[in-house]
């Protein structure tokens, strides 16, 4: 018979980019960018394929990186490439780059000047105009210096460090005097530091500027009430209800100061324009029960939350206050206005910690007995996991690893689909479910996409190897050389595999390789039956022979029982 070459089937940059936009068209916009880079990597000259990366590369955030590959288009590929410029003058703007920007829009209307991007483009520059006139013409990288200081006060603002964000806010308005929103912030925050006076005197600043100006004219509705100036806050209300911004944030802005102000009625129409704005969103449709609750509106309120069901993918919020809802309506509870926020009441909250803590006292018999007569354990535990995922989701996962609480296998499957959990803490659940029993595949949230894992998944670990444990197993497999059999290199490094999946993500700090090498060294050999003293490996690997012993006796604790060995 004859001997047949086997060709390799490679795929060409066509079927990739194929790929990429079918990824892009069901909303898998990071699935499309690998296979897109695929495509560019084949065809690099291609500059139709180059222009799309570049687009869902800003699609995706990846501002940056986006600007190299236009830039890379027009200066290298095909200078005519006239939606490249728009697309540089949209990039600048994103990175408020106003001067840039405003550059690359222009040329873009010289080389298009009817091109599908041509309105758009002078509205934008007519905007820019504008923007750097009010900007005293400041060079864009002064403006980025005071963008990111405006940025960073702002942060300061959502961690209530208001003396911070007040030392920002104020350079920020010294150097741009017409910056509305900073000049709004700085007021809020003078509030917050309890000086009303300076923060309404800044509020009726930005009024002068801007008569109906959303955000001042909230606010100096909330410091007024504050004050207890009737006749100042109902002068504000007035004004407020007469704004009707199409702008989803002012809209939002203008409900939420009324609900501050227990405007129940005027919150209740104000959330329901908000409402017809974003049908969908499951915050606005809370907020809109609350109002229709605190109106006593209460059949329209529990429609609301059982409808906020169906966007909720947590579904706590909806249940938590159709039951209050509920018992209200019938009389069993007595009526208490709501307060307008998106979580659940404070009270509530510590009553699930107490609840977390009490199943974590208990033995793994009288948890099993527990779950078999309390049916909302489950749906509690898993609240509290994500509510603090770094203290007490780690002494849930403790205490599921030591009492072998298989149970609770569908709360941690639920919890590794959840897009707000670090990828890290996805992957130590799903080292969590194959301890516990759980079986393979586990279906988890990566990337936007949920990807089937086994606990053996090459990618599983990828991104969060450390260099110095691929420094470790390359250390041994060196040292080891001409001294086994060809089949040590495998062993080993499903040795030292398990051993960091057993301990992630606390696992120990690694310090001087060459120990930790020789310790791996030394569990091969014990798992395999070879004859070697820790004081050959001392010698060998030049470490002392106590620190071998220390080492070895942390990874015969976590793996000694997978492979029927044990120091």
């Amino acid at each position: 018979m004859m001997n047949r070459k086997v060709v390799p089937f490679e795929r060409g940059a066509d079927f990739y980019f194929g790929l990429s936009f079918k990824h892009i068209q069901n909303g898998k916009l990071k699935t499309a960018l690998r296979y897109i880079e695929k495509a560019v990597k084949i065809k690099p000259d291609d500059s139709y394929m180059q222009f799309n990366y570049a687009g869902l590369l800003a699609e995706l955030g990846h501002i940056e990186h986006s600007t190299r590959v236009l830039l890379h288009i027009i200066n290298n590929l095909d200078p005519d490439y006239d939606e490249c410029y728009f697309g540089l003058g949209c990039n600048y703007l994103q990175m408020q780059k106003v001067k840039k920007a405003l550059e690359y829009f222009e040329k873009y209307l010289k080389i298009s000047p009817f091109g599908e991007y041509a309105e758009e483009a002078e509205h934008l520059a007519d905007m820019l105009y504008l923007i750097i006139e009010a900007n005293n013409n400041l060079d864009d990288e002064e403006l980025e210096k005071i963008y990111k200081m405006e940025e960073e006060a702002i942060k300061f603002m959502e961690r209530r460090e208001y003396e911070k964000a007040l030392i920002n806010l104020e350079k920020v308005v010294e150097k741009l005097p017409n910056a509305i929103p900073a000049k709004n912030n700085l007021s809020l925050t003078y509030y917050y530091v309890g000086n009303i006076n300076t923060a309404i005197n800044l509020a009726k600043d930005v009024l002068e500027y801007e008569e109906y100006n959303v955000h001042a004219n909230c606010n100096l509705a909330l410091f007024y009430n504050k004050l207890g100036i009737n006749n100042l806050v109902e002068r504000q209300i007035k004004i407020i209800k007469k704004l009707y911004p199409e702008n989803e944030d002012y809209a939002y802005k203008i409900a939420d100061t009324l609900g501050c102000l227990s405007r129940h009625k005027e919150a209740y129409d104000a959330y329901k324009r908000l409402l017809r704005m974003n049908k969908k969103n499951p915050q606005y449709i809370n907020l809109m029960a609350i109002a229709a609750f605190n109106c006593k509106k209460y059949n329209e309120a529990l429609g609301l939350w059982d409808r906020l069901k169906d966007y909720d993918e947590e579904g706590y919020l909806g249940d938590y206050y159709y039951d209050i809802a509920a018992e209200t309506k019938e009389g069993i509870r007595e009526f208490r206005p709501l307060p307008y926020i998106c979580q659940l009441p404070k009270e509530e909250i510590g009553r699930r910690i107490d609840k977390v803590y009490y199943f974590l006292s208990l033995d793994k018999y009288e948890i099993k007995d527990l779950l078999k007569k309390d049916n909302s354990l489950k749906d509690v535990i898993y609240f509290i996991m994500g509510f603090d995922k770094l203290v007490l989701r780690k002494m849930i996962f403790d205490k599921i690893r030591k009492e072998n609480l298989i149970e609770l296998e569908d709360i941690i499957r639920r919890f590794i689909l959840k897009p707000d959990v670090e990828k890290s803490i996805k992957i130590e659940s799903v080292f969590l479910l194959n301890k516990i029993g759980s079986k393979e595949p586990y279906h988890v949230l990566l990337d936007d996409e949920v990807r089937a894992v086994s606990i053996d998944s090459d990618s599983l670990l990828k991104d969060e190897w450390k260099d110095e444990w691929e420094d470790v197993k390359n250390i041994t497999l060196r040292m080891m050389k001409n001294y086994y059999n060809n089949e040590y290199a495998k062993i080993v490094e499903d040795i030292w595999y398990d051993f960091i999946r057993s301990t992630y993500p606390d696992v120990p700090k690694i310090g001087k390789k060459e120990i930790w090498a020789a310790a791996l060294e030394f569990a091969y050999c014990k798992f395999t039956c070879k004859e070697v003293t820790q004081q050959q490996l001392a010698e060998k690997y030049k470490v002392s022979r106590s620190s071998i012993s220390q080492k070895s006796k942390i990874i015969f604790s976590y793996i000694g029982n997978k492979f029927g060995e044990r120091e």
